[in-house]
């Protein structure tokens, strides 16, 4: 089954209409336009959707970032957040959910700083439709090395307005190796990823995989949530060389210090279980089935010194995809520290 036929990409600079989208009469999603890849593929766009049942007067308005073999489908999330004041925004990054296209390589880019170009068009969108308001970034797994780095450079810029805070889902800091192989990353793993990336960045990666993740979460088998398996394949997509290449290098550039200036909510899990075959063939599937949980504690505060790090006990790696209790937490979570940081903005406004 292939994805959903995109709507037609409207020209740079144009004012590119909103039209229905595949979660129903409350979304309406907009092309952006991204031109031809750089990476040799052809015409590219990415895709922001908007929640249409947002507060008329938001107090502020929040753009999600998804991972690795994902899209945005979070309608429960948009709806917390509407009760919120909050208007929610989601972005389909090039080649990933609603942008991919026959003939792209999904989720490809041989440089994680080439999606600076879709958020900041999605950012301006949302300024544009909400002048003056204060935004927050949500970004989930690679999405949460992405962010960082692209609001740092915003900094850098003197830009980072009018983004006010972040919320990290899980983000991925770290290559998660076996723990006796740690020690070869720098000298040996690395080197030997960055030649295979630059040699044949398109070579993909034969690495063992698990549907487990992905089937726990779909409502057609343990779990509680809709989404389109086409957008979210249970297998992935599989890890390409000179993707890869490039997450290493953002994640070493971040480990070396970020230091946003904004305060930073971290939402993980108590404990992964990453590659657990468990007893009997049986794993637990409340803990981060994709990613260790310690890196993420680590490096936490090379992101900002304002982080706010909140272990969620029996989420899963997409925290807002856990189980109906725990998912009760983890948003109680969110909702007081969207308190916190939104209440000084709102008086000030």
């Amino acid at each position: 089954m292939s994805p959903p036929s995109p709507d037609p990409v409207s020209p740079v600079g144009a004012d590119a209409p909103w039209t229905p989208d595949l979660l129903g009469p409350s979304y309406r999603r907009r092309e952006l336009p991204l031109g031809t890849d750089p990476d040799g593929e052809g015409p590219i766009s990415a895709t922001l959707v908007r929640h249409e049942d947002a507060p008329a007067e938001p107090v502020a308005a929040l753009l999600v970032v998804h991972g690795l073999s994902d899209y945005f489908f979070h309608t429960h999330l948009a709806e917390f957040l509407s009760a919120r004041g909050i208007a929610t925004y989601g972005v389909d990054l090039r080649k990933c959910g609603r942008s991919r296209r026959d003939g792209l390589t999904p989720h490809f880019v041989t440089d994680l700083s080439r999606y600076d170009d879709e958020l900041e068009q999605s950012l301006a969108v949302i300024t544009a439709e909400h002048p003056g308001l204060p935004v927050i970034v949500a970004a989930h797994s690679t999405g949460g090395l992405v962010v960082p780095l692209w609001l740092g450079r915003r900094r850098d810029r003197g830009e980072l307005e009018p983004v006010v805070g972040v919320v990290l889902n899980s983000p991925w800091f770290q290559l998660d190796v076996p723990d006796r192989a740690r020690g070869l990353l720098g000298p040996v793993i690395d080197p030997v990823i960055r030649t295979l990336g630059s040699a044949r960045p398109y070579y993909r990666i034969p690495l063992r995989g698990s549907d487990r993740y992905v089937v726990s979460t779909h409502v057609d088998h343990d779990g509680d949530f809709h989404f389109d398996t086409t957008l979210k394949p249970p297998g992935g997509v599989g890890v390409r060389a000179g993707w890869l290449a490039a997450v290493r290098r953002a994640q070493r550039r971040l480990q070396s210090g970020v230091d946003l200036p904004l305060p930073v909510l971290m939402l993980r899990s108590t404990a992964s279980s990453v590659g657990a075959r468990g007893r009997g063939g049986v794993i637990d599937v409340d803990t981060d089935l994709i990613l260790d949980v310690r890196s993420m504690e680590r490096f936490a505060d090379r992101v900002s010194d304002r982080v706010t790090d909140i272990p969620v006990d029996g989420a899963r790696h997409d925290v807002f995809l856990s189980r109906a209790d725990v998912l009760e937490v983890a948003l109680g979570h969110l909702g007081d520290w969207l308190d916190q940081i939104l209440t000084p903005q709102t008086k000030e406004s």
